[in-house]
């Protein structure tokens, strides 16, 4: 069984939006963003955070960089009793550089990252405890066959339907919504980062099919 599973993006959502961030001393976490995510885990949830960073494949940094920001996000949210389930990163651009410059199957609004996330925790082991014996970052390595597997045992595995229906992704883009939509959570857009302005575009193409909250801590307490 899969424990229920909040996804997060990264940057407007989790910490500050900056231009391509990639230095440990430019994060900042957002208002409330700490403390909410320390209620849902200790409600039980995992955290899982699902990010394109199109930085790496326009060469603006690397992926290394891109893993050190994420141990130090990491360690500091350790600080607080905070675990991260994982990290799942979208290194490519069509725009890019070699070999980053593809049509991926892990770029939101594509769901790639959330089924390599699924195949992970599917596999992980726990200790008697059922705390992870490793934490997780990952870029995307499934085969179009293993995801086309996990997406036909979600739809038909009444188990996989209820952690879907019982999980959310949170973001401050469309895309975030779209991603989670095509994977099959329930989505929530932020007022944070880019939220506020893609909330208007949505309501002037007459797609609002999301949950709405100004702040992180306004959407945890209605999932909890």
């Amino acid at each position: 069984m899969l424990k229920k599973t909040v996804f997060l993006d990264r940057d407007g959502t989790i910490n500050e939006e900056v231009s391509y961030l990639h230095k440990a001393e430019d994060f900042r976490f957002l208002p409330g963003v700490v403390e909410g995510m320390k209620l849902l885990y200790e409600q039980g949830f995992q955290l899982v955070v699902i990010t394109n960073q199109a930085g790496i494949g326009r060469g603006y940094y690397t992926e290394e960089d891109a893993e050190r920001l994420h141990g130090y996000m990491r360690e500091e949210l350790r600080k607080q009793g905070i675990l991260l389930q994982g990290i799942y990163y979208c290194p490519h651009h069509l725009e890019g550089l070699p070999p980053y410059n593809m049509d991926c199957s892990c770029r939101k609004p594509k769901a790639g990252l959330f089924y390599q996330a699924e195949w992970d925790m599917l596999l992980e082991e726990r200790n008697s405890d059922g705390k992870t014996t490793a934490a997780i970052h990952s870029s995307y390595r499934l085969t179009a066959r293993e995801e086309a597997e996990l997406e036909e045992e979600n739809r038909t595995f009444p188990d996989r339907k209820s952690w879907l229906s019982s999980s959310y992704m949170i973001g401050d883009k469309l895309l975030d919504c779209l991603a989670g939509k095509n994977f099959g959570v329930n989505p929530i857009l932020l007022g944070t980062g880019y939220g506020k302005e893609e909330l208007e575009k949505a309501k002037k193409e007459g797609k609002q099919d999301f949950s709405y909250f100004p702040t992180f801590l306004d959407a945890v307490k209605a999932i909890l």
